[in-house]
Parts: C-alpha cells; sequence; structure tokens
C-alpha cells in the first residue's frame, strides 16, 4: 500500500516540475521589451546587431552624449508608456492563444529529450525564435502604431 502511495506522489511531483520548468521557460521569453526592441529595430532607431556589446563603465559614458535608442527608451519608461505597452502585449498573446503555443512546444521538447535532460537555457533557446516569428502580424502592428503614436506625441 505505502509503494502505491509513493509511486503516485512521485508522479505528481514528475507532472508538476514538468509544468514548472515549462513556465519558468514561457515566463523567460520576456514579454516586456524583445518586442518593442524587435519594433524599435526594425525601422532603424536601433543598430540591426542581435547581439549587443557589453555594458560600458561610467567613465567610458561620460563624455557620450545617449543614442536616440537610449532616449527613447528613457521617454518610454518616464512615460509609463513602456509598461503600458508590455501589459497590452501580454494580453493579446495570451487572447490570441500565442501563450499555449509556447507552452506546447516545450512540453513537447521536454517530452522527446527527457525532464532530467532539459534545462530552462535551452527551453529559452529553443522557444525564443519561434516565439518572435509566430506573434501575430495584428499584434505587431498595433504595438508598432501606439509605439509610432507615442513618438509622435513626445515630439522625439
Amino acid at each position: 500500500m505505502v509503494a502505491v502511495a509513493t509511486g503516485a506522489k512521485e508522479n505528481k511531483n514528475h507532472r508538476l516540475s514538468s509544468k514548472i520548468l515549462v513556465l519558468q521557460a514561457v515566463s523567460r521569453i520576456k514579454f516586456s521589451s524583445f518586442f518593442v526592441v524587435d519594433f524599435l529595430r526594425a525601422f532603424r532607431v536601433m543598430k540591426h546587431s542581435v547581439n549587443r556589446p557589453p555594458t560600458p563603465d561610467a567613465a567610458d559614458d561620460q563624455g557620450k552624449e545617449p543614442t536616440l535608442q537610449e532616449i527613447i527608451n528613457i521617454k518610454l519608461i518616464e512615460s509609463g508608456e513602456k509598461e503600458r505597452l508590455m501589459e497590452l502585449l501580454r494580453e493579446r498573446l495570451i487572447d490570441c492563444g500565442w501563450k499555449d503555443e509556447m507552452k506546447a512546444l516545450c512540453r513537447a521538447y521536454i517530452k522527446k529529450k527527457g525532464r532530467n535532460n532539459v534545462t530552462v537555457d535551452d527551453l529559452v533557446h529553443l522557444i525564443t525564435p519561434k516565439g518572435r516569428a509566430s506573434v501575430p502580424d495584428s499584434i505587431k502592428a498595433e504595438l508598432l502604431q501606439r509605439i509610432r503614436t507615442f513618438l509622435m506625441s513626445a515630439a522625439l
């Protein structure tokens, strides 16, 4: 009787740990800034490099003026618009089923590789390109319009 109870408990723990692993991976995609950054990059507001250089030291920054990217980012944060854009993005992605698709993709990968052979970083590397590519065009257009409206109102 004890062996049956222990086996059921292990199975429950296995399912729970798999769910936690999937949720960690989906949440690490960062709904927040990667979409906003991609939109700004697409319209040549940011550099085209996906790999950003390390943050320079404060001593190196003293004589430099902020770039357009930095100015826009500061304005978005100060106005609270960045947080509103991130929340809008979260809502739209959940409404269209994108989040569920990413969870399913993670679960399939975990099932294929085995729960003990997958890390959160593996999942993030797997789903980030697919996640970015699978965002519906209507959501991208809506966010882009909101960013443009903000830029026009901020007179940048």
